[in-house]
């Protein structure tokens, strides 16, 4: 058996030591939603740590800044929201420009997005990005260090929705010193990505990204700029030079074919060399049953067969899904 991830709709997330998400440092590249405000509107992210050496400092910065924009005293029993109201750090609705982004930002190296968050003394501690609007909601958990590698995919959920605000995102952050370069490839020759300026006619078969430390970049596949843009970024690989973060959502992501229902779902992945081989699926209790509730594994390396409750369900190659 190989390697493989693993989705799930509608909400995402990876399975990795049960300790993974706890951890002295942690990453939050930027993503973008489809139109301002349909997707996520409020926004908040929980700190907290079961850490019993007391009270210690957490470190919050923007982007590259060297200098930190919050610290946060934080200790067990005692967490921390970061919001709109956060005096240091407040974390506007909407594309606030620093865990979304607008369209002329879209496409481009940025300076001022993302955030990081640093315990100087080495403490252990839980991020959780949350983000809301009327109509949905989605909650991102960061993985710490864990999430840091050099090799990903890119992975989701396939847009087959009619919707006007259905978008897939994948945001990436360079956390090495110097220059990183990103390449992405893999995904169907007709995705059109948007760019500062708008929804170009056409986008490269493979990205050359080029950032220096904590800068940021976001890719964005509208599923309204062309059919590929449905699901044809599914799968596709991204490597670098240096370690990197990402993060991948659907913002908004609409599972049903036809329908104009969507919701938000987000996750950080993590490397391919610290996934698994083995996964635990729990279905939620959609109305809907198999439409909205179902698993999508996505193959990190060729000839891969896939077994659910010990039923061959399939084999795939290095980036396909299931």
């Amino acid at each position: 058996m190989k390697r493989i991830l693993l989705f799930i709709s509608v909400f995402l997330f990876f399975i990795t030591n049960s300790f993974a998400q706890l951890d002295s440092e942690h990453y939050l590249p930027p993503l973008k939603q489809g139109t301002n405000n349909q997707s996520i509107n409020q926004q908040a992210i929980y700190l907290s740590t079961p850490a019993t050496e007391g009270t210690f400092n957490v470190e919050v910065y923007i982007g590259t800044n060297t200098a930190s924009s919050l610290t946060i005293s934080l200790s067990n029993g005692a967490p921390y929201t970061i919001d709109s109201s956060t005096t240091g750090l407040s974390l506007g609705n909407g594309d606030n420009g620093i865990t979304l982004i607008d369209n002329v930002s879209t496409g481009i190296a940025l300076s001022t997005a993302g955030l990081r968050f640093v315990a100087p003394g080495g403490q252990k501690f839980y991020v959780n990005y949350r983000g809301r609007s009327g109509a949905q909601a989605g909650s991102l958990t960061s993985k710490g260090k864990a999430a840091l590698g050099t090799d990903f995919r890119w992975g989701g959920i396939a847009n087959n929705a009619s919707n006007g605000t259905l978008s897939t995102s994948l945001g990436i952050m360079a956390t090495d010193p110097g220059t990183t370069t990103v390449t992405v490839f893999g995904y169907d020759p007709g995705c059109i990505f948007r760019e500062p300026s708008g929804i170009p006619a056409s986008s490269p078969d493979f990205l050359t990204i080029t950032l220096q430390q904590y800068q940021t970049y976001v890719i964005e596949a509208p599923k309204n700029a062309t059919t590929a843009n449905i699901d044809g970024w599914l799968g596709a690989t991204l490597t670098s030079d240096k370690k990197i973060a990402i993060s991948v959502g659907g913002l908004n992501v609409g599972v049903r074919t036809g329908s104009g229902s969507r919701d938000v779902g987000l996750d950080q992945p993590v490397p391919t060399n610290v996934l698994g081989r083995e996964y635990v699926f729990v279905r939620g209790n959609g109305a809907s049953g198999n439409e909205t509730e179902f698993a999508i594994i996505v193959a990190t390396q060729n000839a891969t067969d896939v077994f659910a409750g010990g039923v061959y369900q399939g084999t795939i190659n290095n980036g396909g899904s299931i």
